[in-house]
């Protein structure tokens, strides 16, 4: 059991103790779709035995480099749906109050131009039965025969 199927996410993002290496630990059975956002990513998929795992390159990196880079893939994942989660020492301040700034314009954005409302599929209306069909009486009209 990986690290994010204890935790009910899509993806953990931490540090070990001691260690400058981000990893990224994703749930069991994953699929394509999330192996190519973290391809996207640039992280490097590394595995020891049954143990899968993917880490953020941060070779040369300073540790604000890092936490950015951290802070980018949470918010890279979380935009394309996936539940992740951060360890709080890896979250970039920088990063942080640029994405306040961001999240600020898009409800503005939102407030001045809402997006159409979604239509809600139980209210959508029953098609009638055609007469004759399933559910309708028969016809009660008899036809003449000579």
């Amino acid at each position: 059991m990986s690290l994010a199927d204890e935790s009910g996410t899509d993806v953990e993002i931490y540090r070990r103790y001691g260690d400058d290496s981000v990893y990224l630990d994703t749930r069991t059975g994953a699929g394509k779709q999330l192996e190519g956002a973290l391809d996207d990513l640039g992280a490097t998929r590394h595995s020891n035995g049954p143990y899968v795992w993917r880490q953020l390159p941060v070779e040369g990196l300073t540790e604000e480099e890092i936490r950015q880079s951290a802070t980018g893939a949470l918010v890279f994942l979380a935009q394309a749906g996936y539940r992740c989660n951060l360890d709080p020492a890896l979250f970039g301040q920088t990063t942080h109050d640029a994405l306040l700034a961001h999240a600020a314009d898009m409800r503005e954005h939102y407030r001045q131009h809402p997006p159409p409302p979604r239509p809600n599929p139980l209210r959508q209306a029953v098609k009638p039965a055609t007469p004759g069909g399933h559910g309708q009486p028969p016809s009660t009209t008899r036809s003449r025969t000579s």
